[in-house]
């Protein structure tokens, strides 16, 4: 498991809302959450000092996050 800092984003995408740390067992599970959490809001997902996820991060978006459908409940 590895701890996870996920940015909730204000609409402009560079003010954060707030902070949530959380601990996942992967960077697929992080986004997910995440995805979750911000209820189609922007968001950043952080490990360490590397995004993994949003606008700061240099990495494409991971595919499989973001193709498959989020389940609320």
């Amino acid at each position: 498991m590895q701890l996870y800092e996920i940015r909730l984003l204000k609409e402009d995408r560079y003010s954060t809302k707030f902070v949530v740390e959380q601990m996942h067992q992967n960077d697929y599970a992080a986004i997910r959450a995440a995805m979750k959490l911000s209820q189609g809001s922007p968001f950043e997902v952080w490990r360490d000092l590397d995004c993994i996820y949003g606008l700061a991060s240099d990495r494409p978006i991971i595919q499989q996050a973001v193709s498959a459908p989020v389940t609320r409940g």
